[in-house]
């Protein structure tokens, strides 16, 4: 009765448009009066001040740092030209080229909206020239920029980790063979899409020019091989590799690129700075949510709920996964996670269910979420970059959302496809 009441007022909060971290708290505060009949002020400050007070979560800042400052230095227009000498010669021609750009982008931005902000302009513009129709373009690139999230670096995977206790270099590791097997479903859907509407494809490059265009784009290239690399080796964290990648990023664009002025540079810190105070107050926030939560054993309830409907781990993770897909429409990646997984944890660890699995199959779920309406933020995003219609541009990904449960059913029920490379390096 008290896990419903609290997800109802949790919601109630929502609707009438409360910011997820004060909704969040202010939810907290009410079951704390109800659970211990007064407000623990000094708990709460203490507590959210804790959930932002650690190493992992300097990734999160590091990386939207990174991201803004490869958008502005060129650095995504030499990876896109790349790609088209890479794969623009297969049948759907640049809407490969547009996966395999957020395959690699991927590596470096770790954000879904990054990608379709910062390739998304390059893609569309590109295929709308070639004589793509504005839905195939805008759904491509909709769809590819998913890859984001689940490829390394990570930052719902860095968020997943904080709250899940888990680590977040075996989150990387194991989002990798998962990201490719999108990646490749996808390129599979774009050739059959191309091969049915007849859509072009660029002519097949000469040894000249697949040189030429690797030559300026091999220094982006070194970006996930060195954040990887680093990590795999065991030379830098998680963390340490955000700031690698962000002081890389701006020797490319300041010394070698020259694209970035003090000007750009200035701009790029604060709007990086004004999006990590999002997400910091959005994780403060989770963190006293979690902590009142286990209080009032809400957890507990819903243990005893899920135990007597779900008889295995496959199935407990199959219901998960269903209620994913309804929260996913609602509310945007970070916040789905910092608010679910408390009430989650008890559950996996219940089941013996491996939290770094789960950690993929949940950001993978979410990442169905931000294509899906009413609030897909992706959405949003491409409908106004290419300019075409919310409706339209979600019929248009109906093939797209069928690929990616897909994927999604092939890394639930295979767990290898996530655990590999965590257990081989380890």
């Amino acid at each position: 009765m008290m896990a419903l009441l609290f997800i109802v007022v949790l919601f109630i909060l929502f609707l009438i448009g409360m910011p997820v971290a004060f909704s969040m708290a202010f939810a907290s505060v009410i079951l704390m009066y109800i659970n211990f009949g007064e407000i623990r002020a000094a708990t709460m400050s203490q507590t959210m001040i804790t959930g932002v007070n650690g190493f992992t979560i300097l990734a999160v800042p590091l990386f939207i740092l990174a991201a803004k400052l490869m958008n502005t230095s060129g650095i995504t227009d030499r990876i896109f030209k790349f790609c088209t000498v890479l794969v623009g010669y297969l049948p759907g021609g640049l809407g490969h080229v547009n996966i395999a750009s957020s395959i690699v982008f991927s590596g470096m931005s770790g954000a879904a909206v990054s990608d379709a902000a910062g390739l998304g302009q390059i893609e569309i513009k590109a295929m709308r020239k070639a004589g793509y129709d504005k839905g195939f373009s805008a759904a491509v690139t909709s769809a590819s920029s998913t890859v984001g999230p689940i490829i390394p670096p990570s930052l719902p995977l860095v968020i997943y980790g904080v709250t899940a206790s888990a680590s977040v270099g075996a989150l990387f590791l194991a989002g990798i063979v998962p990201g490719l097997i999108m990646g490749v479903l996808m390129m599979c859907l774009v050739a059959f899409l191309a091969f049915k509407r007849g859509y072009p494809r660029e002519n097949i490059p000469t040894v000249k020019e697949f040189w030429t265009s690797f030559k300026k784009a091999i220094l982006p290239l070194f970006t996930p091989i060195i954040i990887i690399g680093g990590i795999f080796s065991g030379y830098f964290t998680a963390t340490e590799a955000a700031a690698v990648a962000v002081l890389y990023a701006y020797i490319l664009g300041s010394f070698v690129y020259k694209e970035l002025s003090i000007k750009n540079i200035i701009n790029i810190v604060y709007e990086s700075a004004l999006e990590a105070a999002v997400l910091g107050l959005i994780v403060s926030a989770a963190t006293i949510y979690g902590k009142v939560l286990i209080q009032a054993k809400i957890p507990q309830e819903l243990l005893t709920t899920f135990t007597s409907l779900a008889k295995s781990p496959t199935m407990l993770l199959f219901i998960i996964i269903i209620f994913l897909l309804i929260i996913g429409c609602f509310l945007e990646t970070v916040s789905a996670i910092t608010i679910l997984m408390p009430l989650l944890l008890p559950l996996l660890m219940q089941f013996e269910i491996d939290l770094i699995h789960f950690g993929i199959i949940m950001v993978m779920t979410l990442m169905i979420g931000v294509l899906t309406p009413p609030f897909g933020i992706v959405l949003f995003t491409i409908s106004k970059i290419g300019n075409i219609s919310i409706g339209k541009l979600v019929k248009e990904l109906f093939p797209f959302y069928i690929i990616l449960l897909i994927a999604l059913l092939i890394i639930t029920l295979f767990p290898e496809t996530t655990l590999f490379l965590p257990e081989f390096l380890d």
